[in-house]
């Protein structure tokens, strides 16, 4: 074609184009297709998010709403026909979670609890000063403690004059009930070769004015005495205070003794000191004798006969105390003291005490006729008795009680539920033998499940707070190692390394994010638990931590840190650090005061959902934390994740509509919402901190 053609050429075009163009969209059948695949394939992610979310809902709603049926460890004490509205339970586990449930059942039969009656001795120790100081406390102060009035106060000494005034003062009038007789045991360490016997007067050097063995003796060792004494709150104090010291206490108090109010602490601190001396109730010796000595005082040894003749000058009388009013308000109280005083002399010398005079307990029994305004005193049918009895002070009469509560409890006195039968139709009335064991319903609490810090569903313990510290536990290990090794791989990438260098460390690097999180797991099990047990000691670190765990969980998550840091300082424009090094910054000042800033929201971006990565991360904690929820701060210890306790619990034999099985849901949601929370706070980072070029 010759140049002067091409104008005739053009002028040709322009008048066959110079018609209207046709811009009409004209159907194609491939686009539609690719378009409605692409339609359908949001629609799915849309849906299968929504159907996840409403089977995590579902499921949690039923773990905080369906009936749970938990075995209490409780058994029915008789056969409960099909008439009957009550029965008598074993001792067990879960005593409050059966009186909470209000819905229990017995073999296939539902009931709604109409009342539950906790029979029950409750025993509290606190020295006979501190059991009465409590049964004479008023209302408001009881109350302003969250403590109960003591119905019967254990007491290894007579009501002080003051004790019965500040009783008076709240309308109560003490009553006592002798119920036998104590010897003080003066005892020493089995390992003491030197002592077998004192006179009163050396007893009073012992525990007054010596300081050493050898200020009593010439020929005892020249050490110190430790003397080893109950509490000021305790009878046991009293007594021999007034006994020896003529009721001054400040001899004995200003040898700064070893001091308790548990005997069987002080029996501890004397077996463990061959120098130390000390004194408790005659029942405490003969629990320990093979680690004690006795010491007999002016060649008297206690024992019933010396007891019984006065001739051991450390001997007295033990009581019960209550009143006449409270015994009559609480029936149960005074079946329990009216049973208390016709058993305890035939097992009081086993327990290592010596039985009152019949005449002493021929008064004690007027005394109850006279405080409960019977006519006699009928025999006790423990099992027809009701209600709890609280009992506190003496501990060395707290051995005699609790003999006297065994008792009791083992002729009938148990706990007792009433019941509403027929609750799940008449049908299901039926005949239960003793023995079958009592279900309560169990439905976690919002509440508990976030404060409560034990997590054993199979016995109501439903704290989800363990495996939520255990997780951010793992978590913030793994960002303290993954962040600075991420970021400092990142930085050295974008702006240290050369193109062909960076486009070689790059992938090599992400190859650690293709490596099975299995592998990772055991080599947090065989290789980084036994490096922390070389460096801090096999006694500090267990073989199942969550140090190794959260350490190698960070090194798994250096890849994601450093691939999206590195593409986000990537992105920063280079005319930014032209500027800068225009203005005379160094390398190291642009890096850190312009390009880091300027990708300040990549970074924080990559560092929340690396957060979220480590939160979800399963195989690795499961294998190397530990297989047990432990609410712990110790990296050191075991410990079990969200994570790791939903891989075990659902890879055993998990039974479907069980109590774990809708834990697994419960669990899941509460990590869902972290995460989901996590991801929306990396939109909020990333939009405030964003930079516009």
């Amino acid at each position: 074609m010759h140049d002067t053609d091409r104008p005739r050429l053009i002028q040709q075009l322009v008048q066959q184009q110079a018609g209207p163009l046709d811009l009409r969209h004209r159907f194609k059948w491939h686009e539609a297709l690719i378009q409605l695949a692409l339609f359908a394939c949001g629609l799915l992610s849309i849906f299968t998010t929504i159907g996840i979310i409403l089977v995590l809902g579902n499921e949690s709603l039923a773990f905080f709403t369906r009936d749970q049926w938990v075995n209490s460890n409780r058994a029915i004490l008789a056969d409960m026909d099909e008439g009957a509205t009550s029965a008598r339970i074993q001792p067990g586990k879960a005593l409050e979670a059966i009186a909470e449930s209000g819905v229990i059942r017995i073999g296939q039969e539902v009931m709604e609890v109409s009342e539950f009656r906790n029979n029950r001795v409750d025993i509290a120790v606190l020295g006979t000063g501190g059991g009465f100081e409590r049964f004479c406390a008023s209302d408001a102060a009881l109350a302003e403690a969250g403590l109960h009035r003591p119905q019967v106060v254990n007491a290894s000494r007579p009501v002080k004059a003051t004790e019965a005034t500040a009783c008076a003062e709240v309308g109560i009038a003490p009553v006592g009930f002798r119920v036998g007789a104590d010897a003080l045991a003066i005892t020493v360490s089995a390992d003491n070769d030197f002592i077998s016997e004192l006179t009163f007067a050396e007893l009073r050097q012992i525990f007054g004015k010596a300081e050493r063995w050898s200020d009593v003796r010439p020929e005892y060792p020249d050490e110190p005495i430790q003397l080893v004494i109950p509490g000021t709150n305790s009878g046991t104090f009293d007594f021999f205070v007034e006994a020896v010291f003529d009721y001054e206490p400040e001899p004995i108090l200003a040898r700064q003794p070893i001091m308790s109010e548990n005997d069987n602490q002080l029996v501890g601190s004397i077996k463990r000191n061959p120098y130390a001396i000390g004194f408790f109730g005659y029942a405490y010796y003969l629990a320990s004798a093979a680690d004690l000595r006795i010491l007999s005082l002016d060649g008297v040894a206690p024992s019933a006969s010396a007891v019984e003749a006065g001739s051991y000058a450390l001997a007295r009388p033990l009581f019960l105390y209550s009143d006449a009013e409270l015994m009559r308000a609480d029936p149960q109280v005074a079946d329990f003291i009216s049973y208390y005083l016709a058993n305890v002399n035939s097992i009081i010398g086993d327990v290592g005490y010596f039985p009152a005079s019949v005449a002493a307990m021929a008064r004690s029994r007027n005394q109850w006729i006279r405080a409960t305004g019977a006519s006699q005193a009928p025999p006790i049918d423990p099992a027809a008795v009701s209600g709890e009895v609280r009992m506190a002070g003496s501990s060395t009469v707290y051995p005699l009680s609790q003999r006297i509560a065994e008792l009791f409890a083992g002729e009938g006195y148990l706990p007792q539920i009433e019941v509403r039968r027929g609750v799940r139709g008449e049908n299901t009335i039926a005949l239960h033998s003793a023995g079958v064991a009592v279900e309560y319903n169990d439905q976690p609490t919002l509440s508990e499940f976030f404060t409560n810090t034990s997590w054993i569903p199979a016995i109501g313990e439903f704290g989800v707070i363990p495996l939520i510290n255990a997780t951010l536990m793992t978590s913030t290990i793994a960002m303290l190692v993954a962040l600075p090794l991420g970021i400092g791989a990142a930085i050295y990438l974008s702006e240290y390394a050369s193109p062909r260098l960076r486009a070689t460390l790059k992938p090599a690097l992400e190859i650690l994010a293709g490596i099975p999180t299995v592998v990772y797991g055991y080599f947090a099990l065989t290789f980084m638990t036994p490096l922390l047990r070389a460096l801090f000691g096999v006694e500090i670190v267990n073989i199942y931590n969550t140090a190794s765990a959260g350490i190698v969980v960070g090194i798994l998550i250096i890849p994601l840190i450093s691939s999206m840091s590195e593409d986000a300082l990537h992105a920063v424009p280079q005319a930014l650090r032209e500027a800068s090094y225009g203005l005379g910054a160094t390398k190291l000042e642009t890096v850190t005061q312009v390009v880091v800033p300027a990708a300040l929201s990549g970074i924080l971006a990559a560092f929340i959902v690396a957060v979220s990565r480590a939160i979800g991360e399963t195989m690795i904690v499961a294998i190397a934390a530990g297989a047990g929820p432990n609410f712990s701060f110790n990296p050191f210890d075991s410990a079990e994740t969200m994570t790791g306790h939903i891989a075990r619990i659902s890879g055993g034999d998990l039974s479907y509509d069980s109590i774990d099985y809708n834990s697994i849901f419960a669990i899941g949601l509460t990590l869902f919402v972290m995460t989901f929370v996590l991801n929306a706070l990396s939109r909020v980072v990333i939009s405030r901190f964003r930079e516009v070029y």
